[in-house]
């Protein structure tokens, strides 16, 4: 939200800043009252498994497909992270938004190298940076 804030091309409404839990309905219904653009849920995985690892997105409905696919595009250049796929996802917080909506899995907090990243500060960055220019390219709004 910081690195998208001074953009005058862009309104960022966060339905998070903090570890406060909200219910998904509460989260779809902030981003459908606003009639948002676009719709990023940002997620860090887990596997029963501690091999698991890489970055993937999900997208719900077609209208979402293009949004996934510029996010995933850059999300994965950013972590640097297996690369795991565009994928479908009967997740609430991208079926119940009326705008293009996708969740990003970041990484795997179940595995010890994609946790290490993950709460490195710098991975963090990189994620958040690559984040914004996905969105920008999908809205078109230059950097």
């Amino acid at each position: 939200g910081a690195l998208l804030k001074n953009d005058p091309n862009i309104d960022v409404v966060l339905t998070r800043s903090d570890d406060t839990f909200l219910e998904l309905s509460e989260r779809v219904k902030i981003a459908n009252d606003l009639k948002a653009d676009v719709f990023i849920s940002i997620h860090a995985n887990s596997a029963g498994s501690s091999v698991a690892t890489g970055s993937e997105t999900y997208y719900q409905r077609d209208a979402s497909k293009a949004l996934a696919n510029v996010m995933h595009k850059y999300l994965v250049q950013a972590t640097g992270l297996k690369d795991r796929g565009v994928r479908y996802g009967n997740f609430h917080v991208i079926r119940e938004t009326k705008m293009p909506a996708v969740l990003l899995e970041v990484g795997y907090l179940s595995n010890k190298n994609d946790e290490a990243a993950l709460f490195s500060e710098s991975f963090q960055q990189r994620v958040a940076k690559g984040i914004v220019s996905g969105i920008k390219e999908y809205l078109g709004v230059k950097s």
